[in-house]
């Protein structure tokens, strides 16, 4: 099955998650632990990319460091008393949590996972994280009444 993440786009067409994370870009230029917080996020998208869900919810993401060691995570979790939306993980310390709420959806053999929005929370409970569920939450509903308003899905392609 092939996959493909989606970055969910709000009315002006933009991607709270992309534009997060090209700040964490720019905020990790003077901060090691930030880059390596960067680092581990950009080669952990392209593991799930790779793998998918289940596999990337049940088996451990293993990067190497540059220090010979290895960092392991499961990077997809379920978020309890809000399903369908799944939770992307990657923490590191001295940088944080990084947060990326998403969700499935499915065509044919394909599977989207849809990329809402994305947080660095500095301690386990954030208040701003629960308040960004709830928006995945509203997203999620609005989404699956009518995904083609969302993204564009094969076959819908404008012919040039």
């Amino acid at each position: 099955m092939e996959t493909i993440i989606w970055f969910a786009k709000n009315e002006k067409g933009v991607s709270q998650v992309e534009e997060y994370m090209k700040q964490m870009i720019t905020d990790a230029k003077n901060n090691l632990a930030q880059k390596q917080l960067v680092d581990l996020v950009m080669q952990a998208l392209e593991y799930l990319g790779e793998w998918g869900i289940p596999y990337s919810q049940n088996e451990f993401f293993v990067a190497d460091l540059n220090n010979n060691s290895l960092y392991s995570i499961k990077l997809v979790k379920e978020l309890k008393d809000h399903p369908p939306l799944l939770e992307f993980r990657v923490n590191w310390r001295g940088a944080g949590a990084f947060r990326a709420v998403f969700f499935e959806y499915r065509q044919d053999m394909t599977q989207i996972l849809i990329f809402v929005e994305a947080i660095v929370k500095e301690s386990t409970f954030s208040l701003q994280f629960e308040e960004m569920v709830l928006r995945c939450e509203q997203y999620y509903d609005a989404f699956m009444k009518s995904p083609e308003k969302y993204i564009i899905l094969k076959g819908d392609e404008e012919v040039e």
